[in-house]
């Protein structure tokens, strides 16, 4: 563990010279560094939180969202399973964004509108899962920082609202009449579903957007169960795992 030791040898040997010095702040920056290297799944929190807060700049007039913009929702699993996971499970998840992007394009021709319509969303839906899936396993299985592990079940809340995004648009893309707001029906965008995903999943309700069809329904209920499950067990059990080699330092007691 890194210590404030680290600083004070220097007031303790009042002898060291420079070059002592140099080598002990080296070796502090290299602590902190390789810190910050163990927490893997960092970077995959920011990116989602900069994602969920820059998406407006993504959105043009009539709330058209960039084609960047799915672009982007598509990357962020593949991002931390090659920061957690191993090279085969990246390996897995690039063939099968890849498998997805060709069949966007010979089948709808990258119409947007067209692929969140079909069945081949669910394609997208199954490859948030898997890689969801991927990252828990590797965060409760293997040698992982406790705050790697509670930074990555954050991140896996988060990916969470992304996948019932999905899921959320699918529906009114296929039936506008599945969402209201102020009760008037209303096809969900990317930012409108990334939105009521968000709202359901906290359990805010702010009431705006109202799901009435039978499909959004269900998807809204099972999302909020999927929210409360996850905070309270998910996270939870993350953060009361041993930390990584606590086990063998318990034992030199």
């Amino acid at each position: 563990m890194v210590t404030d030791d680290d600083f004070s040898v220097g007031e303790q040997h009042p002898d060291t010279g420079p070059r002592e010095m140099y080598a002990l702040i080296s070796m502090r920056m290299y602590k902190v560094s390789l810190r910050w290297i163990r927490n893997r799944t960092t970077p995959l929190l920011l990116s989602l939180i900069a994602l969920f807060a820059v998406h407006p700049f993504f959105v043009k007039g009539g709330g058209i969202e960039l084609p960047l913009f799915p672009l982007l929702l598509d990357i962020v699993p593949l991002l931390g399973i090659l920061c957690v996971g191993s090279w085969r499970q990246g390996l897995v998840l690039v063939v099968w964004a890849f498998a997805l992007v060709v069949a966007a394009g010979v089948l709808h021709d990258f119409d947007e509108s067209a692929i969140v319509r079909s069945q081949l969303m669910f394609g997208f839906i199954g490859y948030y899962a898997t890689a969801i899936a991927m990252l828990g396993f590797q965060l409760t299985h293997g040698k992982s920082l406790l705050d790697d592990r509670v930074i990555g079940g954050l991140a896996i809340y988060l990916l969470t609202v992304v996948l019932y995004a999905m899921l959320h648009h699918h529906i009114s893309a296929v039936n506008p009449d599945n969402y209201t707001f102020n009760n008037a029906p209303l096809a969900l965008r990317w930012n409108d579903s990334l939105y009521f995903s968000t709202v359901i999943m906290t359990t805010v309700g702010f009431g705006d957007i109202v799901p009435i069809g039978p499909w959004a329904r269900a998807a809204a209920m099972l999302e909020a169960f999927t929210g409360v499950i996850l905070l309270v067990l998910f996270i939870g059990r993350l953060a009361a795992l041993p930390r990584s080699g606590s086990t063998q330092s318990s034992g030199h007691h």
